[in-house]
């Protein structure tokens, strides 16, 4: 037993002797920090994130140029959104008081309201959120 018991205890350590890469990796396990830059507080995160808006439900606001329509579009008449349900398409629009969808086929006059006569709805494409209208051989094309 007692050539064990001179095992069991930890060798003196002399600080004098110690290397200087090893005081210095002393020193920084002693500060873990050092040479981290501290993360910003919730409240500052917060600051520098605009959430949300007041309303989501609420129109955009109109971007750069929203003024302009496209040439030969019927005055009033503006597109909204444009959905798909299965495989027909639908443009969500306005015209004038009336707001309403407008399936591919769709005549201004006879079978919508949301047209002004003459006015058909050529192509509704969901996927690029464009809607064509035609009269007569003019056809106009409207991006959302």
């Amino acid at each position: 037993m007692a050539a064990l018991g001179g095992l069991s205890g930890n060798p003196p350590q002399d600080k004098a002797t110690r290397p200087a890469s090893m005081a210095a990796a002393g020193q920084a396990a002693s500060d873990p920090l050092a040479g981290l830059n501290p993360l910003p507080s919730p409240q500052q995160v917060l600051a520098a994130v605009g959430i949300g808006r007041a309303d989501p439900f609420a129109p955009l606001p109109p971007g750069p140029g929203a003024g302009a329509q496209a040439p030969g579009l019927p005055a009033g008449f503006r597109l909204t959104g444009v959905v798909r349900s299965g495989p027909q398409a639908q443009a969500l629009v306005q015209f004038g008081s009336l707001s309403g969808s407008l399936s591919p086929g769709e005549v201004g006059g006879r079978t919508t309201a949301l047209l002004p006569p003459g006015w058909r709805v050529a192509a509704v494409d969901a996927q690029r959120g464009r809607l064509t209208l035609q009269q007569g051989s003019q056809t106009v094309r409207l991006d959302l």
